[in-house]
């Protein structure tokens, strides 16, 4: 089975299990290393992006499903600029994007999950290519190895 469909079955699985009226169900995805290529600050060619995971990110849209981006990039206004229209170009709508501040890795992408589950959302899914993609208020941990060679779930 092919990594989209893998988590496509893994993500309705998860679904099945969530039934909470208060909190609305939302997916959590890195970029570098987990939509792109790492290394890679801007696609330039499909070679640049990580199919399975992209495609996986456009079924949610396609279902409705909320996404938010916890990216490790360091907030800046060109940063945040320059990254917000890479993914606009990409057809990706994300309720918020979340950028690196001063705070440690492991800090701060746990904080930005606190504050989307604040917001009465229950995040299904965190995808990334770090532990700390992943974790307290993350859901099912979904890790992206080797740039989408293979995919490991952390529960």
């Amino acid at each position: 089975m092919s990594i989209y469909n893998t988590l496509i079955k893994k993500f309705n699985e998860q679904l099945q299990l969530y039934n909470n009226i208060d909190y609305k169900p939302c997916v959590v995805f890195d970029i570098d290393g987990t939509i792109l290529v790492d290394g890679n600050y801007a696609p330039e060619s499909n070679d640049d992006i990580i199919q399975d995971v992209y495609n996986f990110l456009l079924y949610l849209q396609r279902k409705n499903i909320d996404i938010f981006i916890i990216t490790a990039r360091p907030d800046s206004f060109q940063n945040r600029l320059g990254t917000s229209k890479m993914l606009q170009n990409l057809n990706i709508n994300y309720l918020y994007l979340y950028m690196w501040n001063n705070y440690d890795h492991i800090t701060y992408k746990e904080l930005a999950r606190k504050d989307i589950h604040d917001q009465n959302y229950n995040i299904i899914m965190s995808l990334g290519d770090n532990y700390w993609d992943y974790g307290k208020y993350g859901g099912l941990g979904v890790h992206i190895y080797d740039d989408g060679e293979y995919i490991k779930f952390i529960y």
